[in-house]
């Protein structure tokens, strides 16, 4: 916030002081709470590429630089297992290229996000993401989106896009502008969806908003972009200032408005 500064006289400066002390302390402002968001996960956000439990504990590992600035923002804990989701149940769910869900994640993700929750959902049919780890490792990230069975519940079928081999793709959303290599579609299938599911897509069918049951779900086809090898050099150095960065904060933005409207 702006501050701004006044000369007063000596005089002046003592009525002040005088007045203060014989008025009632004006209790301090209580500092906004950040917004909770749980994240699930393959790509290298939380320990970068090819870490392992003895570069974690040397330090000799870092977050990525979405994760590192997603850290001052929000009060943000990675994920293995959806089995707690319900009990506590945080303000977002972030699933960002997740590995493959069982059954029983599924179902719970599904009941808790029909009982008012809120997910975003980034998954990529063809992620193009570098990795210095041998492929069979567990630890590169997920190539190819395994959400069908959840999307399909839902209504959605993820498509690759028709030219896989385009180096880049330049994306604007109103003033926000970012690159990433490539991007999915989300297609309605014939099928209908499960009761209580209302999807409706934009931006070539690169983003479904959809509300399911009393909650809501951002649906979005690609997750290269949150790799910061595609970001400008100013902003990987300032994350605030990337339009993907900022493309997430207003997807979590627009879900936390539309809770507090409700309330």
């Amino acid at each position: 916030m702006p501050r701004f500064w006044r000369m007063v006289s000596s005089a002046v400066a003592v009525l002040l002081v005088l007045t203060q002390c014989s008025a009632p302390e004006t209790p301090p402002e209580q500092p906004l709470s950040k917004p909770r968001v749980q994240l699930l996960t393959s790509l290298p956000l939380v320990w970068g590429d090819n870490a392992s439990m003895e570069s974690i504990l040397s330090g000799g590992s870092e977050p990525a630089a979405i994760y590192r600035y997603w850290q001052e923002q929000y009060e943000i804990t990675a994920l293995d297992s959806l089995e707690r989701l319900e009990q506590d149940d945080p303000d977002i769910l972030l699933l960002a290229q997740p590995r493959a869900m069982d059954p029983a994640d599924l179902a719970i993700l599904d009941d808790w996000v029909r009982s008012g929750g809120a997910v975003i959902i980034l998954t990529d049919p063809d992620l193009a993401w570098p990795s210095a780890l041998p492929l069979g490792d567990r630890r590169r990230p997920l190539v190819s989106g395994l959400l069908s069975p959840l999307l399909g519940h839902w209504g959605l079928e993820l498509v690759a896009d028709a030219e896989p081999d385009i180096d880049a793709v330049d994306l604007r959303f109103g003033d926000l502008a970012f690159v990433t290599r490539g991007i999915g579609k989300l297609k309605p299938i014939t099928d209908n969806p499960a009761p209580g599911v209302r999807c409706k897509s934009s931006a070539a069918d690169f983003i479904v908003q959809c509300s399911v049951g009393q909650g809501r779900a951002s649906i979005v086809a690609d997750a290269d972009f949150l790799n910061a090898a595609y970001w400008p050099e100013s902003t990987r150095r300032s994350p605030p200032d990337s339009g993907a960065v900022r493309f997430i904060d207003s997807l979590v933005e627009e879900h936390i408005d539309s809770v507090a409207s409700e309330k």
